[in-house]
């Protein structure tokens, strides 16, 4: 985001009511979230002839859980809106151009993944803090629940690469669990 970017939207915060900024926040959790399932449907599609059936079930789990994160903030998004939404700004996130956009190799895959579900971990983890902070409850325990799944991802991920670098039988692995995190406890 440039600077004069950056200062529009300073003031614009400075400006807008706590429900405004709650709604901010959202919206941008919200395309962060999309981002990421993106990334994630990208890695499995360019994956797709290469992956065992344990790391297809990783990848389509991710992608599900993320979809559902998104179902979900858009619903409270649209509980929360009285207008318009904001014009936000749609712009990649720059870590992502650390990573080959092309690759076809499973470790290039999971880093690239691990470093994008780690940014969007602390990213959910200040959107939680901001919005604990203006007393939205709801939204909070949503992100903190969102941010919960996040770290489970990430762990799956870690276990994954350690796999990969250990050369170990996919049979090995832990399952994708199937359940349904409950997002709403």
């Amino acid at each position: 985001m440039s600077k004069s970017q950056n200062m529009l939207t300073l003031s614009s915060w400075a400006e807008a009511s706590e429900g405004e900024r709650t709604v901010l926040i959202l919206e941008k959790q919200l395309m962060r979230t999309i981002e990421l399932h993106w990334h994630v449907e990208q890695a499995r599609i360019r994956l797709n002839g290469e992956l065992t059936t344990k790391t297809h079930s990783l990848f389509v789990g991710m992608a599900s859980e993320l979809h559902s994160f998104t179902e979900m903030i858009r619903k409270r998004l649209e509980s929360l809106k009285t207008r318009e939404p904001h014009i936000m700004n749609a712009d990649a996130s720059l870590h992502w151009r650390l990573f080959p956009a092309d690759s076809a190799d499973l470790r290039e895959q999971l880093e690239s993944l691990l470093c994008g579900f780690a940014h969007y971990g602390r990213q959910t983890s200040e959107a939680n803090t901001s919005l604990q902070g203006l007393g939205d409850t709801e939204s909070s325990q949503l992100l903190g629940a969102i941010f919960n799944a996040v770290e489970r991802s990430l762990w799956f991920i870690e276990i994954y690469l350690e796999g990969l670098a250990l050369n170990a039988d996919s049979s090995r692995l832990p399952d994708w669990s199937g359940h349904y995190v409950n997002l709403r406890k």
